[in-house]
Formats: structure tokens, sequence, C-alpha cells
């Protein structure tokens, strides 16, 4: 089984790790959606402080697209992730199942972290899955970031954060899931 797939669509957000994608080849479900559309730099400077920047926009790969929203504080930033693909939703809800009863995955440093251990909330009535301060080798950072991840409509929407809290967090994925 693939790495990003063990993740069950917080991985996705690996993208900043290349972590591959899993299984067969992706199967588009749903039209592309930009990442960076659900959520407005407004909107985020509602959430936290981020400071002057523009959004960084990765096109899509893999049926996915990220936006990163750095903060103006150090230590604090927010990357998110949008996928399309039956394959992600399939590994997602695989995941959130309890298919999946354990595994690894390894970042592209050769360095093995343990599936996250997810609590499943709710945010503005949508099955939201949380996973405080993963000990993922983030370089430049002395904090560990906190993943969220929900399917909707068929998107599978993933946020990584470093330096914002569960509340923070749940503001961005209301925000973002309003929009699907």
């Amino acid at each position: 089984m693939g790495r990003r797939g063990l993740l069950g669509g917080l991985a996705t957000v690996g993208s900043l790790m290349s972590l591959a994608a899993c299984g067969s080849a992706t199967t588009t479900s749903h039209s592309p959606v930009d990442a960076c559309s659900l959520m407005s730099k407004a909107e985020a400077a509602a959430i936290f402080q981020t400071g002057n920047y523009t959004l960084q926009h990765r096109p899509p790969t893999n049926d996915q697209t990220v936006c990163v929203y750095p903060g103006s504080a150090r230590g604090v930033s927010l990357v998110t992730s949008v996928s399309w693909s039956k394959s992600e939703v399939a590994n997602f809800e695989n995941v959130h199942s309890g298919t999946y009863t354990s595994a690894t995955a390894t970042v592209p440093s050769g360095q093995s972290f343990p599936l996250p251990k997810f609590t499943k909330i709710r945010v503005n009535g949508n099955t939201v899955y949380w996973a405080e301060h993963q000990p993922l080798p983030i370089s430049g950072t002395d904090t560990y970031p906190s993943l969220m991840s929900a399917e909707k409509n068929g998107y599978v929407v993933a946020l990584s954060a470093t330096g914002l809290s569960e509340t923070q967090n749940e503001q961005v994925m209301g925000t973002m899931l309003r929009r699907l």
C-alpha cells in the first residue's frame, strides 16, 4: 500500500514531502478545484496572522492542488490540499473506517513515522479527522504540525498547520468545506 493512501488524504498535504500516490492509476471523479479558491487571503487573515504575502498556489498534480498560507509569526504556517481522485477518496475512507489498523510511512529523507491517531470531530455538520502535533520531520521549525482532513462531495480536503490551535484549524476547514 502506498504512503499517501495510508495517511488517508492527510498526506495529500505531503506533496511537500513528495509522497507517492497509492495503488493503481488515479481516476478522476470530479472537476479540478484550486485549493486557494476555497479560502481567500482575507479569510485566512481573519483566522490567524498572515502578514503581507501572496498565496502560494501549486499547479495541479496527481488530481490534487495545494495552497500555502504563510503566517507572519515564526513557526506559523498552513498548507491546504484538495484531491478529487476516486482512489484518494477510497484511501481516505479506508483509513478512517478502520480498514488499516496500523501502518508507517517514510518520507524522502528515509525517516519513518507512525500512522497518525485521528480524533473524529464535527465541523459545521461535516465529519472531520484531526491529529494534533504529528512528529513529521519538517526542517526549519521546532513545532510539529497538526493534521486535519475531511471528504465532501467527492473531494478530500487536507490541512497541515504549525502554530495554529484546533479551533483555528476548524475555522479553516469550515471555510473550505462550505465552498465544496
